[in-house]
């Protein structure tokens, strides 16, 4: 049950063979349609933390069952000839709550300032940040198909610690370059990534307001706190359901 509600959060309208793959991968489970059903029904504010509460009791399940959901995941995510950019954070969040462990020790000083960080670092930010910019400040690609609003947040986050001649251009990164950013930021401090995901915040916020982040935006810096192993900031927090408590 569990691993239909994580497959389930990997399906879209647009990719019926996701879809199809997703049923081969349920086949066995007689009440995955009704599980699925409940979570398509799930609020924007509830959907996320859900599939964070599957994660967390899954990772506790024997290594086969763990290994079992990262191999269908992958199958669903290959079946489809294009991808989502949340789906590449989904995927990251599945590999790290199993077990992977690629924390490396910072080795900056703690309570240094991200202006100070060395070049290789600046540019795995630039990296990470270039791939959020897909989803945030989360304008609808209708409305916006050059991403320009994404890439005038880009812009202002990276400003924040370089001056502007110094922020390489906005561009696309590929898989690999996402993985090794975000296993760069993972080696920074415990100072030093709260005050990343505040810039984030902070940035999405000054372009969205008076309106909230969009669902899609909130969703991939709620993930990227917990790839970070940050503690959601209130502004980020107060839109979801704390299941803990509901």
């Amino acid at each position: 049950g569990l691993k239909a509600v994580l497959l389930t959060h990997l399906l879209w309208a647009e990719q019926p063979s996701r879809d199809a793959a997703w049923r081969d991968e349920t086949a066995a489970l007689p009440e995955a349609d009704a599980l699925r059903d409940d979570i398509e029904t799930l609020s924007p504010a509830t959907r996320l933390p859900c599939f964070e509460l599957a994660l967390a009791r899954l990772a506790k399940a024997p290594l086969r069952e763990r290994q079992d959901l990262i191999l269908a995941a992958r199958r669903m995510l290959t079946a489809a000839r294009t991808g989502r950019p949340i789906d590449r954070l989904l995927w990251l969040a599945m590999r790290r709550a199993f077990g992977e462990s690629p924390w490396a020790a910072a080795h900056n000083p703690a309570e240094g300032d991200i202006a100070e960080l060395p070049a290789l670092e600046m540019r795995y930010i630039a990296h990470y940040t270039a791939h959020l910019a897909r989803m945030v400040p989360g304008t609808e690609p209708a409305r916006d198909p050059d991403n320009a609003a994404g890439q005038r947040w880009y812009t202002a986050v990276m400003a924040r610690w370089q001056p502007p001649a110094a922020v390489l251009d906005w561009h696309r990164p590929d898989v690999d370059a996402v993985v090794h950013a975000l296993n760069g930021l993972q080696a920074l401090s415990w100072m030093q990534r709260p005050l990343l995901v505040r810039a984030w915040i902070g940035e999405a916020l000054a372009l969205t307001r008076p309106a909230p982040l969009q669902p899609g935006a909130a969703d991939a810096l709620r993930l990227s706190c917990m790839l970070l192993d940050c503690p959601l900031p209130p502004e980020l927090s107060r839109l979801y359901v704390d299941l803990g408590t509901a």
